[in-house]
């Protein structure tokens, strides 16, 4: 056989090393374009399949060993409007001869500035749920292999995230959770550390929670563990757990052990604890919240911005055990409050001092139907006893119907049990009684009180129960109440610590016994202030509630449920300042007076004191002063008028000043009478002549509009700045 010759081999060889190296030139220009194909419809698609999703990239760069993603995508069937993810860049080496052979081995992967957005909808669908099924997280650690199972030659050496941000709505609870930054790094073996940084969680119904630092660490020899560090749970607004460090890592059983403590309120050191087990498998666990007793001059920074004060020897313990499961939380606790004082406006014109609290509380939290239910709560202030049971429902929960509920509910009962009603009236503070300082009382009180709400049907409120006070007697009074039996000098304040005074008796000649009274203008004054007062004992119950409903209609506390017996003791034995205080001695001295008094001589008195204009006090003046007549001759549309200014007679004197009503009274007018007619109170005969009838000042013609306006003023400059019946 002949060989072929030396020159022969020789092309043969140039010809052969020509294809090779016009070949790895075509590999490398070729390449990125090849690559850019490869991924896009070998790669992706195969990721897509692992997890569910649909993924796109903007733009894919492709050079040896290396590949840049830009403003990939992640979006799945239940993502809403915003993706599960979307990234800023992919940086992906690779094994580049593996990746000749369409089977590339993946080195690592950078991934720069990724946005998570998760969520679960109002009927419990989330966007996550068949991922973390897909992957394989749903277990415990698994050494590597899950989270990248079947992903094959596919799976990185390590993975590190830079720069990400984080938010996850929750329809169902009300709970939106934000992570302002977080990187984590995964190396192959199963080694993974996950750092977020001011991660914050926020509620539909008021507490809220946040960390500084949270670092995660699943390692498949020491296990999972979480780290903490200056976390913070805002229960409601001005009041805080801070300082939060602590732990979670690896128990037996797949359980995971939770230890944490820190202080209130922004105050360092260790004020609580909180420590147990849950099983995130099973949804269970359970938790102790431990605060021992600490007394409250360690929160001196906080307390000096708060109403609390004369803190030093104030107190305060409280523990909590919880009972977790997948359905409920189920919780019992108590707590004890000593020597607290308090000065708050809306309390009392005084700081309150030496309030003792003592609680006993089982309830549960239902998941599904959102509800908080208090089972038992044992209170007692003071030594005075008493129980709080209800529920609370919230938004978004299941009915037992199995509807969602769309607006929140409540149902409470307050339960006060018998008890000497001296001792009732002695567990409250001095400073919210200073009216009632001198009461001896007998007799037994106790009070059962229902009230159930529900937003989405207010008209269904329902208000009802009894407070016994009818049970007691008072065998003692003081002299500041009984001198309504007699004569009396009463104190009107005209403005802000500025005082008028005048007698309210037969001494004065203003003064109008109830006799001389016209019946229309007591009618009248029945009709629009209080329809049932010879027939009460003070209160108009069934106005509670209605005006309870309207409040809640309104948004906020714009009707009250006032009887004449009651506005008669707020003008008369009380003062001005809009406080719980007032309010408490209100109800307790109408309770008083109607015992003590009969309903002609409360009447009489509220005629009396009545302010019916600018320096205009009592029926004798206003009859005399708007009409020139004496009170008894008042006819009804005169007796209307003066039941319509009633509400604001400063700012509806104008009326008498220009001379003509203004079209809203004239409304106002017609409609008492209509009223007073449809009651009984006006005949056939008197109502039509009333409404034929027209309403003629007695004003002096010479005076002018200003001059008569300034009425006001002078009412103001004859006053002086004290009242000795305030205390």
């Amino acid at each position: 056989m002949r060989l072929p010759s030396r020159r022969a081999l020789i092309i043969a060889g140039l010809a052969v090393v020509t294809f090779v190296v016009l070949a790895v030139v075509g590999v490398v220009i070729a390449y990125p374009r090849v690559g850019r194909w490869m991924i896009e419809h070998k790669v992706i698609p195969k990721v897509e399949a692992k997890l569910g999703r649909r993924i796109h990239a903007g733009a894919i760069d492709v050079s040896r060993g290396h590949a840049v993603l830009r403003d990939v995508t992640v979006r799945g069937p239940a993502d809403g409007d915003a993706p599960l993810a979307h990234v800023d860049r992919i940086d992906v080496d690779f094994d580049f001869w593996s990746s000749l052979r369409a089977d590339p081995v993946v080195g690592a992967v950078t991934i720069d500035g990724v946005t998570i957005e998760v969520r679960r909808d109002a009927a419990g669908v989330d966007n996550v749920r068949d991922l973390i099924d897909r992957l394989g997280l749903g277990g415990a650690s698994d050494g590597g292999g899950g989270g990248h199972a079947g992903m094959g030659r596919l799976k990185p050496t390590r993975i590190d995230l830079t720069h990400g941000t984080a938010r996850a709505v929750d329809d169902v609870t009300g709970v939106v959770t934000t992570v302002a930054d977080f990187d984590a790094v995964w190396q192959r073996g199963g080694r993974a550390v996950v750092r977020a940084r001011h991660a914050r969680a926020t509620t539909s119904f008021g507490p809220a929670a946040s960390v500084t630092e949270l670092v995660a660490v699943d390692d498949p020899t020491t296990g999972r563990r979480v780290e903490a560090s200056g976390g913070e749970l805002q229960l409601w607004k001005n009041m805080s757990l801070t300082g939060i460090t602590g732990t979670v890592e690896p128990a037996e059983a797949g359980r995971l052990a939770i230890s944490f403590d820190g202080g209130w309120g922004g105050v360092e050191g260790k004020l609580w604890t909180f420590a147990g087990w849950v099983d995130p498998a099973t949804s269970t666990g359970v938790l102790d919240l431990d605060a021992e007793r600490f007394t409250l001059d360690r929160l001196r920074p906080v307390l000096e911005r708060s109403a609390v004060v004369d803190y030093q020897d104030a107190a305060i313990d409280a523990r909590l055990h919880l009972d977790v499961s997948a359905a409920a939380i189920s919780f019992a606790g108590g707590f004890h409050v000593h020597d607290l004082s308090i000065n708050h406006p809306l309390l009392a014109e005084k700081p309150v001092h030496d309030l003792d609290a003592d609680g006993d509380v089982t309830g549960s939290y239902d998941r599904a139907a959102r509800t908080l239910t208090l089972s038992r709560g044992d209170f007692s202030s003071r030594g005075l006893p008493f129980q709080i049971t209800g529920w609370v429902a919230l938004p978004g929960g299941l009915r037992p119907d199995g509807t969602r509920r769309e607006r929140r509910a409540l149902d409470g009962r307050l339960i006060i049990p018998p008890k000497p009603c001296q001792e009732v009236l002695d567990a409250i503070p001095a400073e919210l009684k200073p009216y009632l300082e001198g009461f001896q009382l007998t007799g037994t009180f106790k009070t059962d009180l229902r009230l159930a709400i529900d937003w989405a049907d207010l008209q269904a409120t329902v208000l009802d129960g009894s407070v016994g006070i009818m049970k007691c007697k008072a065998k003692k009074a003081p002299d500041d109440v009984m001198r309504l039996a007699e004569p009396f000098e009463h104190y009107v304040e005209v403005e802000q610590d500025q005082w008028v005074s005048f007698m309210v008796g037969p001494e004065n000649p203003d003064f109008v016994p109830i006799t001389e009274v016209s019946p229309y203008l007591l009618n009248s004054l029945m009709t629009t202030e209080d329809s049932s007062f010879y027939k009460h004992h003070g209160f108009i119950t069934r106005e509670f509630k209605s005006a309870l409903i309207k409040n809640l209609e309104a948004g906020y506390f714009k009707y009250g449920a006032s009887s004449i017996t009651m506005q008669l003791v707020k003008n008369v034995l009380l003062y001005r300042e809009k406080t719980l205080a007032r309010k408490f001695q209100e109800l307790f001295l109408t309770w008083f007076v109607e015992t003590k008094f009969d309903k002609d001589r409360l009447f009489e008195i509220y005629v009396n004191v009545i302010e019916y204009g600018p320096g205009i006090y009592g029926i004798g003046p206003a009859a005399w002063h708007y009409f020139g007549k004496h009170p008894r001759d008042l006819n009804p549309v005169e007796a209307a008028f003066f039941s319509s200014i009633l509400p604001s007679p400063k700012q509806r004197y104008d009326q008498y000043c220009k001379g003509t009503l203004h079209g809203w009274t004239e409304g106002k007018i017609e409609r008492i009478l209509g009223l007073m007619y449809k009651r009984g109170r006006l005949t056939e005969t008197e109502y039509q002549d009333a409404l034929a009838t027209p309403l003629i000042f007695a004003k002096d013609p010479d005076e002018t509009e200003a001059e008569c306006m300034a009425r006001r003023k002078k009412a103001i400059k004859n006053a002086r700045p004290t009242n000795p019946m305030k205390k």
